[in-house]
């Protein structure tokens, strides 16, 4: 992800709430060792009065070793050892029991977690940070809908997301730089040269910015600190980055549909050059199978319902004839007839196989638009292209956030083999007669590539 411009003024003030608390746990559970986390889950999940003598056996630990993480973690404020038992605070066993699911192999920082740290907030300074109702009746779901709900409305809250602070600012472009969207926090301590009390401060704002987040992840006996998105989006990320296809590396391989990038042009002005001379009926396949050996007997009809569409050629029974149009076009150079046909208010969709809905000419030059992400690929396969398409043909295919049962997650389109059908014709047919896409096949499989003619249409999308 290219580094995020910054333009609104963000109004999240840590200072409106006692963050310092917060703050000073995070420093003390980045020096938790995984004997501290059993220590602190066996206090945790056991009564609210413990015998010293119970921990020491359930954790197989001597006195001493029990007595030296109680020490360390009795800066939690979470107990305090007394007469031989462990007495814990009920009101921070609630605090620490969301906090220790972080050291968990399986836990997700994602939206359930960052429910929880808004929880932390006075609920009447929310609506400050966030420019969201008073009288929301749920300010996570009044959260979520304005910042969160697509991945759009996401990406243009980063891109217009203001942080002042260098070092926000440079963390963030860590994390969304880095090939897996994450990065260990000790190296953005030592890039920025922090002390573990200024970083954990930079962090609390970021998550409060939905930027990005603090997880742990055990390397031997030890935790480290990893700095990602949230979850769902992280997800959503690498799911992109994973769909995008891989260019094809040996393309001399590849067998060309037509070895002229503007082939079925060429075709077109082939049958309509022997108009010119007189009507023309399928008894004309042959002599144009002469100049263009690539061109076969069942392209003939499908070229000339082109050409009738567009006013360049009319049908009388089986005879074809030019039009007055047919001639400036024949004047053109190819890339000009490319576009001429391309751009035509009169070239519509003509995908007789597929469903009406989908011969629409809002859904193709939307699904046109999707071959913008090869730009710079060269050769794709096509159904590995296909598998990264998020094209809304339907209600149903808008990207949004979901909860389902306890978890949350950008749902997918699911396309139907119908649907998959019309990218493939969008591609194969009325980009390629355009000269837009070249088609081949390698090993058996489709692929393709924008043509340098395509570049200028969709380089810049």
């Amino acid at each position: 992800m290219a580094e995020v411009a910054t333009f609104k003024k963000n109004k999240i003030e840590l200072k409106e709430y006692d963050c310092s608390k917060d703050i000073q746990n995070r420093i003390l559970m980045a020096q938790f060792t995984a004997l501290d986390v059993e220590v602190l889950e066996e206090i945790l999940y056991s009564s609210l009065r413990i015998p010293l003598s119970l921990l020491e056996q359930n954790l197989d630990l001597t006195s001493a070793e029990l007595n030296q993480v109680l020490d360390k973690l009795s800066k939690t404020e979470l107990f305090q050892v007394s007469q031989g038992f462990v007495i814990v605070d009920k009101d921070r066993r609630k605090y620490y029991e969301m906090q220790i699911l972080k050291f968990e192999e399986d836990f997700k920082p994602g939206m359930e977690y960052l429910q929880g740290l808004l929880r932390k907030v006075p609920i009447h300074i929310l609506p400050n940070w966030y420019s969201i109702s008073r009288t929301s009746d749920n300010i996570f779901e009044s959260i979520v809908e304005k910042y969160l709900h697509s991945p759009q409305a996401f990406q243009r809250y980063l891109m217009e997301l203001h942080l002042n602070d260098p070092v926000q600012k440079g963390i963030m472009n860590a994390v969304y730089q880095s090939p897996d969207y994450e990065v260990e926090a000790s190296d953005m301590i030592k890039k920025f040269n922090l002390s573990q009390e200024a970083f954990e401060e930079h962090m609390l704002y970021l998550e409060f910015s939905f930027v990005c987040c603090i997880s742990y992840k055990r390397k031997g006996d030890r935790f480290v600190e990893m700095i990602t998105p949230f979850f769902e989006w992280q997800e959503y990320l690498c799911h992109v980055r994973d769909t995008e296809p891989v260019s094809i590396i040996d393309e001399e391989t590849i067998k060309r549909l037509r070895k002229s990038d503007f082939g079925v042009i060429e075709e077109m002005a082939a049958i309509l050059e022997l108009a010119q001379k007189g009507a023309i009926t399928r008894s004309a396949i042959p002599s144009i199978q002469k100049k263009h050996p690539e061109f076969e007997a069942s392209d003939f009809d499908r070229h000339v319902q082109k050409l009738c569409q567009l006013n360049l050629a009319e049908r009388s029974g089986d005879k074809i004839f030019c039009t007055s149009d047919s001639l400036e076009w024949l004047k053109m150079k190819n890339a000009d007839r490319a576009i001429y046909l391309y751009r035509h208010p009169l070239n519509s969709p003509t995908f007789p196989s597929l469903p009406q809905e989908l011969n629409s000419q809002r859904l193709v030059r939307e699904a046109e638009k999707s071959v913008a992400r090869v730009v710079n690929a060269g050769w794709v396969y096509m159904d590995e292209f296909i598998k990264g398409i998020f094209i809304p043909l339907k209600e149903s295919h808008h990207i949004t956030l979901k909860k389902l049962g306890r978890n949350w997650k950008y749902q997918l389109p699911e396309y139907t083999e119908i649907e998959v059908d019309f990218f493939q014709a969008v591609i194969s047919r009325s980009l390629f007669e355009a000269g837009i896409t070249a088609l081949g096949t390698k090993d058996g499989r489709d692929c393709f590539c924008l043509t340098p003619f395509g570049h200028t249409i969709f380089g810049n999308e």
